[in-house]
């Protein structure tokens, strides 16, 4: 009842051309990786303002 289907391997080409759209989704140019720093930023202002001037 199951179907496999069967893929012929990537050409070099092919894994090139998805390993560029996987890196500019998740790279540090991304909405992720761009949220994530902006996550990170807050955290050390913060935490700087914590070890200057305290509570």
């Amino acid at each position: 009842m199951f179907d496999t289907q069967t893929r012929a391997p990537l050409t070099p080409a092919e894994e090139y051309s998805y390993a560029k759209l996987a890196m500019e989704w998740y790279g540090w140019g991304s909405p992720i990786g761009l949220g994530i720093l902006l996550v990170c930023l807050a955290a050390t202002a913060v935490l700087l303002r914590i070890a200057i001037f305290g509570f």
